[in-house]
């Protein structure tokens, strides 16, 4: 009954404006208290015990290096090569748009750090072209959803925290799924545009060329990370560091496009970023600590058992719920709260872990460009000028597609699977 209450009590903390890492703190503390197994020192320690990770390492190192190619310019580059790959089909700059956020998508690892980063370039470039602000704002806030889901993945490291997985064969299993995503968006584009003209004429040869020069160093980035971690050459929590040492080396000496000043505000903001999501995820430490004392992972089970024993409708329970929470809950929170308590039921009806966190994680990207507290809704609202009424009329066909591509990760296993599977990282 005391669970029951501190579940009631958190879900009104959160609907009064209370920030999630003080509302999950707060009923952790109070449900350890009252169950009598804990005490506030004992609280401390598992604070400290859920941030003291090694494959936590790479989340303020991801974020920096996200931070550096935004501070250092390298939109523009990747903007431009995607428009020599795509820029010369009808509605090729929404074609550029997806493929950016793409390729953007293997640097960064952060869907909100894409949408704010891209929006801002790509949006003004689509109105410019005739293309209405809202269809704009939809496509750049909807592709960038692929960013946490191929390698490498701020949300990946996050998830797992709570589940112990391989972050390794997390990154190879979103990389078809991400590619998923993409493709399906671009088909969706190509149909509804068809009946307009080229955007932009051929490129002249040396123009191809100095595009070529300018934008391949950025893509290897992703290259290393894969090509590294895939290689065993080193983990990827050691990947992150890697990108980090090869981005200063992009923007610092290559481009020249980052100054000192400039490194020192990104440093600050990412120190920032980092210290926030670290208080959350050591809130949400104590807070599934209790969840486990009062049993709730496997009173959840039970309740899906009692419910249905079928694979496929266990897991379209479970999509609906994640949809419903992606709707109200941030990204980060929602995984440290409700991961250890659907994990294991998705166990208990053997699905395979590396392939149910994919399932999760694109449900949740698929909240944050869901009214009414999608995060990505309200950075695109801001950065197009738009009501978050105008685009989220226009995110309809996408959010069509984005179920599509939940659909079939979801009921196609090896499509996360296979990748990690032929690499040995999973049997």
């Amino acid at each position: 009954m005391t669970g029951v209450f501190l579940l009631v009590f958190l879900a009104f903390l959160l609907v009064v404006g209370t920030p999630i890492a003080f509302g999950v703190g707060i009923v952790a503390v109070a449900g350890i208290v009252l169950s009598g197994v804990g005490n506030p020192a004992v609280v401390a320690q598992r604070a400290f015990a859920g941030i003291n990770s090694y494959p936590l390492l790479a989340l303020p190192l991801f974020v920096l290096a996200g931070n550096l190619l935004v501070s250092g310019g390298i939109i523009h580059r990747l903007v431009s090569f995607a428009d020599l790959i795509v820029g010369r089909l009808r509605g090729g700059l929404a074609q550029v748009n997806i493929v950016s956020n793409l390729m953007m998508a293997g640097i960064s690892g952060s869907a909100t750090a894409d949408t704010a980063a891209l929006g801002s370039v790509m949006v003004p470039m689509m109105q410019a072209k005739g293309y209405s602000t809202a269809f704009a704002a939809a496509l750049t806030t909807s592709a960038a959803i692929v960013a946490p889901i191929i390698p490498p993945s701020l949300v990946m490291v996050i998830y797992a925290i709570p589940t112990r997985l391989s972050i390794g064969a997390m990154f190879m299993a979103g990389i078809l799924p991400g590619l998923l995503v993409t493709v399906l968006f671009m088909s969706y584009v190509a149909f509804a545009t068809r009946h307009r003209e080229p955007d932009a004429a051929a490129p002249p040869k040396e123009g191809i060329w100095r595009t070529l020069l300018a934008g391949l160093p950025v893509l290897g980035a992703p290259v290393i990370i894969v090509g590294g971690v895939r290689g065993g050459v080193f983990t990827a929590t050691e990947a992150a560091a890697v990108l980090v040492g090869y981005v200063l080396l992009l923007t610092l000496v290559v481009y020249r496009s980052l100054t000192l000043a400039r490194l020192a505000t990104t440093l600050r903001e990412s120190a920032l970023t980092t210290a926030v999501v670290m208080f959350v995820v050591a809130t949400s430490t104590i807070f599934a600590w209790y969840l486990a004392i009062e049993n709730v992972p496997g009173l959840v089970r039970d309740l899906f058992v009692s419910l249905t024993d079928n694979t496929h409708v266990f897991l379209l329970l479970v999509n609906i719920f994640l949809l419903v929470v992606g709707c109200f809950v941030d990204t980060v929170p929602a995984i440290l709260i409700f991961v250890p308590i659907l994990q294991p039921a998705a166990a208990g009806f053997g699905i395979d872990p590396i392939h149910f966190s994919i399932i999760v994680i694109l449900n949740l990207m698929v909240g944050l460009n869901t009214p009414p507290i999608g995060t990505n809704l309200f950075v695109i609202a801001s950065v197009a000028k738009l009501r978050i009424g105008q685009v989220s009329k226009a995110l309809i066909p996408f959010f069509m597609i984005k179920l599509v591509a939940l659909g079939i990760v979801t009921y196609w296993p090896e499509l996360s699977l296979a990748l990690p599977r032929s690499m040995g990282l999973i049997r």
